[in-house]
């Protein structure tokens, strides 16, 4: 069994955002029963948000651990809860939590490669969409 990584970013009420991936069986291909999994997950863990195409995408397959498998055959889908990611990006950001911030926040950064911008240009780019943020 291959099973099929869905990325995906939840805003929370208090802006920061939920990281998870959701695990499927990899023929499952229907997005409406993927974000349903994921809006199953949010119930179980009592929050609220949304899941829609521009912040849960397929990201790849892989072959799955014994707990996936488990969660699979007994729910259908399994949850990897990754870091979640505040509101507001910590001084001094590393790299990662710079794109990590651009990802979660930018629904346009979603998946952009970072590779070639530098570091002082990931944080022009943040300063912009926080000015951005603050216009009427």
């Amino acid at each position: 069994m291959k099973v099929a990584i869905w990325d995906t970013y939840i805003k929370r009420t208090n802006g920061s955002v939920i990281h998870i991936d959701i695990v499927v069986p990899e023929e499952v291909k229907s997005e409406l029963t993927i974000y349903s999994y994921g809006k199953a997950y949010l119930m179980s863990i009592a929050e609220t948000g949304e899941i829609d195409a521009d912040y849960c995408q397929y990201c790849h397959a892989e072959e799955p651990t014994a707990q996936m498998v488990n969660d699979i055959n007994n729910k259908g889908f399994s949850i990897i809860r990754l870091e979640d990611i505040p509101k507001e990006l910590p001084q001094n950001p590393n790299r990662r939590s710079m794109i990590l911030h651009l990802r979660a926040h930018y629904k346009n950064y979603r998946f952009t490669d970072f590779k070639s911008i530098t570091d002082t240009e990931l944080l022009k780019i943040i300063s912009a969409g926080r000015d951005l943020q603050s216009r009427p």
